[in-house]
This record gives C-alpha cells, structure tokens and sequence, in this order.
C-alpha cells in the first residue's frame, strides 16, 4: 500500500513540475511579447505590433483590432484588407464579446455563416478577445487561424493574458497621441498669436515715439501717459518676443550662429541694452579679464541671456542698490558672476528657477518666467554652465561659465 502512494506520489510531483515548466514558457512568451510596447509607439505602430504578436503567439494567419468610436466598434487595424470590409454586427458575436468581456472562439461554420466574406481568407476558427482598460471596455482582438484544427486552451488562455498588455499598449498610445497633439495646437497657437501681435505692436511703438518727441520738451500730465505708454509697449513686445523664441525652441528653429567672437564686446553690449532699460539703476562692471576673451559662440543669443539676468536682477532688487558684473577667468573657463542686493530665492526655489514658465513666489513681476529657461539653454548650447546661489533677504549671484577659444 504504501509503495502505491509512493507511485503516486512520483507521478504527481512529475505532472506538477511539468505544469510548472509549462507556465514558465507560458508567461516568458507573453511577457517577452510585452516588452515590444515599453518603447514609444503611434498609434498605428501599437495596432501593427500587437496583431503582429498575436498571430504570431498562437501561430495564427490574419488578425485585427477593432475599437469603439462614436457608438460603434470600427476595425482601425487589420493584417488583411478583406476584414476592412466586414461590418461587425450590433447583435453579433464582437459585441457580445465587447460587452460581456468574456473570451470567445468560433468555428468556420459560425463564422462563414454570417459573413461569407471570410471564405476569401480561407481560415478556419476566430478567437475574439476583449481589450478592456480600468475595468472598461475599449474594443476587441481577433485572431484568425487557416489550420483545419481549432485553437487550443494554451492559444486561447495566452491570448487571454496578452489582451491585458494589449490594452494598456492602446490606451498608452491613444495618451501619447492627444498629448501630442495637444502640444501641436498649442505651439501652433503661440506661433500665430505672436507673429499676429508683433505688426500692430510695431505701429503702436511708431505712434508713441513719435509722440514721445513731440511731448519731449514739455512738463505736462501727457508727458508721463506717454512715458507709462512706452514702458507698457516695451513690456509686451518683449512677452511677444519670448513667445516666439520658446515657439522656435521647441519647434527646433531656434538656429544658432556660431563664430569667433569677443566675450568683453557682448558683455559691453549688454550693459548698454539695460542702460537703456534701467536709465536710473547703478550698473557696476569688474573687468578681472587678462588679454584674449575669445569664445565660439552666437553674439546675439548671448546678448539675449546677459541683458535677461541683468533685467532680472533689476526687477527683484532695491533701485537704491547696485548690481555688479564681474569678469574672471580660469585655466579653461571664462567666468561671468551677476549679483544683485535684492530679496534672494529660497533654498526650495533654486531648484526651479531654471525650468520654463517658472515664476517663483514672488510672481509680481512682469514677465513668462521664461528668461532663465532661455538663458539655461543658450549656456548649455555653448557647452558652459549657468548657477545660482542666493539667500533669502541678501541677493542673488549667478555664475555663467563659457568655455575659452583654444587656439
């Protein structure tokens, strides 16, 4: 008796472990399956890859996805164009599969009995999965098979477990597709408004300084609206320029001009730009340069991130203090450090200050909180480095570091 049980016993473990091995190859199939959807895919990528794999996990011939679109299921992907042809039928057996979510295979009698299109496939038996995503229904797979035989319970549970993978593959790529359009509309939308802006904007401009040198000579109440006037213009176009350059940013025709060029010239140019923004603000330059300050660069772009800090530090510090700019070097760096004497940023806004529309606490200040995003990119662009150190109530400083011409 006892040997009996120990027969058993062996005949047991030897079908258990079998069974193990079975469900090792058996997920290893469909979890190398799921790995093909870890990369970003468009949406007629996923459909492709997932029909592909399918057919391809049970050895089948033709397959297609089919998804609910305005109150009906439409086939937005089919491995032949005969299935393009084949209507689902509202009391037909996808949507009896779409609405129960339950699993169905179909023989070629059942399936050549209500579509007699199948018949120029030449397959024999259907597996309809259904593709669900949150415990909702999103559409279904089928898979076609040309073998006289029916699909098997391994081919039907594998396709089971590869329709969870098979949803979240869509759902992520519908996501991944609305986000990219969503960005396309928007960039399309700043593009338009801005160029739209900028003719009325230059005939605003015209208009007021015309009326600035009429007005020039005269202490009257119209001199100031003339004087508020021109600091409001200036203020937009420069909002309307901003958008733009994040526009041609992200649109990748932000286009760089690079040449030999003379660091102390730009630095120079800069000043004189925020002279004339900042009249009244005492602007202090320590030149520590020794001879040659030549860099690679595009003078222009640079320009635009000197006079952007320098604006900064003037909008977020006393009129009644100064802000200096010191000019140092290195063995391979030239050294450029902007400090101003004005609130400072906190430890938890340092982190931040670079990344774009980022205004911080203080958001008062005119402005897209898009300078330092700009000026962060042009730096890196030029191969240097742009920091910040601050204390809250003491001033900022930040540190750019251009790489010196080697010669």
């Amino acid at each position: 008796m006892l040997q009996y049980w120990s027969q058993i016993a062996k005949v047991c473990k030897k079908r258990f472990n079998s069974f193990l091995i079975f469900m090792d190859n058996y997920l290893a199939k469909v979890y190398k399956a799921g790995l093909k959807f870890l990369v970003p895919l468009t949406l007629e990528e996923t459909y492709k890859t997932i029909v592909g794999v399918a057919i391809k996990l049970v050895n089948a011939k033709f397959g297609s996805i089919l998804l609910m679109q305005n109150g009906s299921l439409q086939r937005t992907y089919a491995s032949s164009s005969v299935l393009y042809k084949i209507k689902p039928r509202k009391r037909g057996y996808v949507y009896s599969v779409f609405q129960t979510r339950k699993p169905r295979i179909l023989t070629e009698n059942q399936i050549v009995r209500i579509h007699p299109e199948y018949q120029q496939l030449q397959t024999h038996s259907d597996i309809i999965i259904p593709l669900t995503y949150k415990n909702k229904s999103i559409g279904v797979l089928t898979v076609q098979s040309e073998r006289k035989e029916n699909f098997t319970k391994k081919e039907f549970d594998i396709l089971k477990l590869f329709g969870h993978f098979a949803s979240l593959a869509i759902r992520k790529a519908q996501l991944y597709d609305d986000t990219k359009k969503a960005v396309e509309v928007r960039d399309l939308f700043i593009a338009m408004a801005a160029h739209e802006l900028r003719t009325p904007l230059t005939t605003l401009n015209g208009y007021i300084q015309l009326l600035s040198n009429k007005f020039s000579k005269k202490k009257s109440p119209e001199t100031s609206w003339i004087k508020e006037l021109s600091h409001e213009s200036i203020r937009l176009t420069n909002l309307v320029q901003e958008l733009l350059e994040i526009n041609r940013m992200q649109s990748g025709t932000f286009s760089y001009i690079l040449k030999e060029t003379n660091l102390r010239k730009i630095i120079k140019r800069s000043m004189i730009d925020f002279s004339f923004s900042f009249p009244e603000r005492k602007l202090i330059l320590k030149d520590k340069l020794s001879q040659g300050h030549s860099i690679i660069g595009d003078s222009e772009k640079l320009i635009q991130v000197f006079s952007n800090i320098l604006n900064n530090a003037a909008k977020f510090s006393s009129p009644q203090k100064p802000i200096t700019l010191k000019l140092t070097s290195n063995a391979s760096n030239y050294i450029i450090k902007i400090k101003d004497y004005g609130s400072g940023i906190s430890k938890e806004e340092q982190s931040k200050i670079f990344k774009l529309f980022h205004k911080g606490s203080n958001h008062t200040q005119e402005g897209l909180g898009v300078g330092l995003f700009l000026a962060k990119t042009i730096i890196g662009q030029h191969h240097g480095s742009i920091t910040i150190k601050s204390q809250l109530h003491k001033g900022s400083t930040i540190e750019i570091k251009l790489p010196k011409l080697k010669k």
